[in-house]
């Protein structure tokens, strides 16, 4: 028995597999006749996934290691030759021959759901992608914070760390009462995924597994067993907050420098956000007292002067998510809350606000533009009926008189300009210093509260 598939559908099948199980859980792969078709199976510890490709020629179903399929896979073009016998597959790709030894016993197909929920393929992966950049990867715990909770009741896709939470809204699950913990996985950014020639996916849940199924491909994840936590008493902002709405191009800018700005080495990553008479974000670098600061000059905000520190990842996230209306607690002690189109993210900030002392702060405004270029005036040339009729002599000296004082005049309007930017600079080094300094004013200001009341309570002990 000889059967015939294409090198471009095992290399696709191999790719999904490695990125939804891990190598050392799988356990076999199979090989199904499907109609005129093949379906192409692999089973791992907690996940499943199915691969229809078409195929020429017969075979019985057979089982083969994993290792030895992906010998055979790889390249993007060519065909593959199965020969089945009795104990063993002759497998012939190129000028390549292998034998690999089968099991006839195979695994039984997984079920699928009685019901199931449509969405449309792109932006559910992209919500899942994203989801997922809230979760903590590294913990090998299955916990349920360790994965996304798809909530049926309220129709959200909510994923957290415990420092920061991600809501999405709109989702209509076809399970109503209850919670589904599903892992994150690599399979939602696989390309493998956005080739496929289907623009919806297919989602429930069946046996403990959570469902997907999109074109010829589908796929189980195991349901993360665990109480996801209520959130909805995280996404009001705090009481008096002050808002701070940032400007799509300003949201661009920060995007572009936000990697780059000192400090990035730090534990914390720490950026500080002060919103006063500007919305200002300012980095460190604490060894060599410098520093850089983005003035966000297209941004507006509405309520009390406040400033925060807290990670830039956070704010970088925030943002990517396009969630511009940023809630801030001028206290510091409630979380930031982040509002979007459809989405709310929430970050706690970072404990200490206070910032470094700098010797030397650079100053990048969003909304900066150079300066327009001057072009020079040039005396037109005279006609030649013109000079016959004017003394030549006088007509290169008013040339040159012209040429003159248009250059003096050029040179004075550049001075101008530079001497305006540089007093605007100092203007603004300034205004971080006098800030600075209020908040160092603050700072002491809570110390000698807290002390006087510490010395008031050990008065009223001591009596």
């Amino acid at each position: 028995m000889t059967m015939t598939l294409k090198q471009s559908d095992l290399t696709r099948f191999t790719r999904l597999v490695g990125r939804l199980i891990k190598p050392t859980d799988i356990q076999t792969i199979c090989l199904i006749p499907h109609g005129g078709s093949l379906k192409l199976c692999a089973f791992g510890k907690d996940a499943m996934l199915t691969f229809i490709i078409s195929k020429e020629g017969f075979c019985d179903p057979f089982a083969i290691r994993w290792d030895d399929l992906k010998k055979v896979s790889g390249k993007k073009s060519g065909d593959v030759t199965f020969n089945l016998t009795k104990d063993a597959v002759h497998v012939r790709s190129g000028e390549e021959q292998n034998w690999f030894g089968i099991g006839k016993k195979v695994n039984a197909l997984p079920n699928r759901p009685s019901t199931t929920s449509t969405f449309h393929a792109v932006s559910f992966f992209a919500s899942l992608v994203e989801a997922t950049r809230c979760t903590d990867p590294d913990n090998i715990s299955r916990t349920a914070l360790n994965g996304i909770c798809l909530r049926g009741n309220t129709s959200q896709i909510i994923s957290t760390t415990g420092s920061q939470l991600l809501v999405q809204d709109g989702y209509d699950f076809s399970w109503k009462d209850s919670d589904v913990v599903c892992p994150s996985s690599k399979i939602f950014a696989s390309k493998e995924l956005k080739e496929l020639d289907d623009n919806e996916v297919l989602l429930g849940l069946v046996n403990g597994f959570v469902y997907f199924s999109i074109g010829s491909v589908e796929f189980y994840l195991k349901a993360i067993d665990g109480v996801f936590p209520k959130v909805e008493g995280l996404l009001a902002p705090a009481e008096g907050a002050t808002f701070l709405t940032v400007d799509p191009g300003d949201a661009d800018f920060v995007l572009s420098k936000i990697d780059k700005l000192p400090g990035s080495q730090d534990h914390e990553k720490p950026i500080y956000l002060s919103l006063d008479v500007a919305a200002w974000i300012r980095a460190y670098e604490r060894a060599h007292k410098t520093g850089i600061t983005l003035e966000l000059s297209r941004s507006a905000f509405s309520g009390v002067a406040v400033s925060i520190s807290l990670n830039r990842n956070f704010l970088k996230n925030a943002l990517q998510f396009g969630c511009h209306k940023i809630g801030i607690d001028p206290a510091g002690d409630a979380p930031l809350v982040c509002t979007g189109d459809g989405r709310t993210f929430v970050c706690m900030p970072l404990s200490s606000s206070t910032e470094p002392e700098t010797e030397h702060m650079d100053v990048i405004a969003s909304a900066d533009s150079a300066p327009p270029a001057v072009t020079p005036t040039v005396a037109p040339k005279v006609a030649a009926a013109v000079a016959v009729t004017t003394p030549a002599p006088v007509v290169k000296r008013r040339r040159k008189v012209t040429t003159k004082r248009d250059a003096v005049k050029q040179t004075g309007e550049m001075a101008l300009l530079q001497t305006a930017e540089t007093i605007r600079n100092d203007l603004r080094n300034s205004l971080l210093q006098v800030n600075a300094l209020i908040r160092e004013v603050k700072a002491q200001r809570r110390q000698n509260r807290l002390l006087q009341s510490t010395m008031d309570n050990l008065r009223k002990l001591s009596l």
